[in-house]
């Protein structure tokens, strides 16, 4: 198959500490290809770079299967949480020029900014709402903005009602709605919105020209992948969801060639092309550790992980390495450079899995070696999914082998209808139509499906098929001694949205 996006740089200057050879990344090629198919992944992108120049850059299968258009370097694909390192070098630029400090107080700035408890709320500061360590668990409150109505004003408001699960700042839980607070300092100081700031003050001048901050924005361009969930032996086709009421989070979509010029300047420490964007002084803070987590035993070659501000720490093989992972509907993604080799790449895939970060270890492997025949992460990835999926499977078959074995009393389906309210999301709705049951999340339109009957007061539900990520839940209902249903719970198991958050009282 002939390189046509790839280009081959030899550094002599010392002060590189690396060499691409053309071995080297043509078995990295060799292996995308692979790692492609094992994986039935639809399309994906990869860009490799050094401090100066883009020395790998190359698209592989289909941007859409239907229309069996291919991918390309200029394809472009949701990035989302690798946005968070935009709203953190953003703020760093307002540090800069002192219109802010990282420990000032959010509430200074966001009056309506409130959390679990006054101690919290009033010590929060802007370095808290960049390190991930509030007290909640990962995603705590996901389901507030996750294509809800909800602005973000309403989300901010609305967490006040998350139960924390450690004490503040000891314990590492990914905050999603902490980073759209930070956007929203950013507007307050800037007097600009967050999707202005990043574009007039990284991406434009960046030239990172066919990358966009909002769905919304798709319609004026092409070229750009279709996102897929692969289930059962086939790629389904998901739609875009708007992410505008959590953008600073992860609003961004861009290219393998143009996110590569963000990789590029973080490479570079704040400037390139002799344009300084924020200071050496703003990367330290930016890239050292402020919150810790623990090392698994089977983490070869590392010692540490952390986070940062907008950044995932760790070393790999003596070196530290900088970057971050983004997760989409549909879409997955993985950034990552290391400064003293002045070093990164980018990944970019239109599918639900581990395949970028077994590429990642790859391309780690192979760059700082220099050895082709190391570890094949791939498979080992996969030969742990397949264990995974296997154990899931069976535990469906138990859990719908027992339907209406454990209790077949039901009350009748009316009694179940009605409005729920919880403080924190607002109504959801249950009604009949076609002699069923029928679910609604009132804030959150995408959300909806027939309630089967599963055991007593307990129902099952599948989500349409542009929620295939989402597989079956149980919805089940509180009845109080004079059985009269007062409560409505919910719970879909799933590693991003957690459902038991939520208490639907029956209005």
């Amino acid at each position: 198959m002939k390189l046509k996006y790839l280009f081959i740089t030899f550094v002599l200057t010392s002060t590189l500490l690396f060499s691409q050879t053309t071995t080297q990344l043509k078995s990295l090629d060799a292996y995308f290809e692979k790692s492609l198919k094992e994986w039935q992944v639809p399309g994906m992108a990869i860009a490799i770079v050094n401090a100066d120049s883009i020395v790998f850059s190359k698209g592989y299968g289909y941007a859409n299967i239907a229309k069996k258009t291919k991918v390309d370097a200029n394809t472009l694909f949701a990035v989302a949480s690798n946005s968070k390192a935009f709203t953190a070098s953003s703020l760093a630029q307002l540090v800069e020029e002192k219109k802010l400090k990282w420990t000032d107080n959010v509430v200074d700035y966001i009056p309506y900014f409130k959390m679990y408890n006054d101690y919290v709320t009033n010590h929060f500061t802007i370095e808290d709402l960049l390190s991930h360590h509030s007290g909640l668990v990962t995603f705590s409150g996901d389901l507030l903005w996750y294509a809800t109505t909800k602005t973000p004003k309403e989300i901010i408001t609305a967490q006040q009602y998350l139960k924390p699960k450690y004490e503040f700042r000891t314990t590492f839980g990914y905050s999603n709605i902490a980073f759209l607070t930070a956007g929203e300092v950013l507007t307050k100081i800037s007097g600009e919105s967050w999707q202005n700031y990043v574009t007039k003050h990284f991406i434009k001048p960046l030239g990172m020209n066919r990358t966009l901050t909002s769905t919304s924005q798709l319609k004026n361009t092409s070229n750009y992948a279709t996102p897929y969930y692969y289930k059962n032996g086939e790629n389904i086709a998901l739609d875009w969801v708007n992410w505008d009421n959590i953008a600073p989070a992860g609003g961004i979509i861009s290219s393998a060639n143009d996110f590569a010029k963000w990789i590029q300047l973080n490479i570079n420490k704040g400037t390139v092309n002799g344009k300084k964007y924020f200071s050496e002084t703003s990367f330290n803070q930016l890239t050292t550790p402020h919150t810790n987590f623990s090392v698994r035993d089977n983490d070869e070659k590392v010692h540490f992980k952390s986070y940062g501000l907008g950044w995932s720490l760790q070393d790999y093989q003596g070196y530290k390495v900088v970057s971050h992972s983004g997760g989409y509907d549909g879409m997955i993604s993985k950034s990552f450079y290391i400064p003293e080799k002045k070093i990164g790449a980018v990944i970019l895939t239109n599918s639900i899995n581990w395949v970028s970060s077994a590429l990642t270890n790859k391309i780690l492997d192979v760059l700082l070696t220099g050895k082709t025949d190391g570890k094949d992460w791939s498979a080992m990835y996969l030969s742990y999914k397949k264990k995974q999926d296997s154990v899931a499977n069976v535990k469906s078959k138990k859990n719908e082998d027992l339907r209406n074995k454990l209790d077949p009393k039901t009350l009748p389906l009316k009694d179940y209808t009605g409005i729920y309210r919880d403080k924190m999301y607002g109504t959801v709705t249950v009604s009949i139509k076609n002699n069923a049951l029928y679910f609604t999340m009132d804030k959150t339109p995408i959300f909806y499906g027939v309630l089967k009957h599963w055991n007593g007061s307990i129902f099952t539900i599948n989500f349409p098929k542009h929620l295939a990520s989402l597989p079956e839940g149980k919805l089940w209902f509180d009845v109080d001694k004079n059985g009269a249903v007062s409560k409505l719970h919910i719970d879909v198991p799933n590693p991003d949205f957690d459902f038991t958050e939520f208490e639907f009282i029956k209005q």
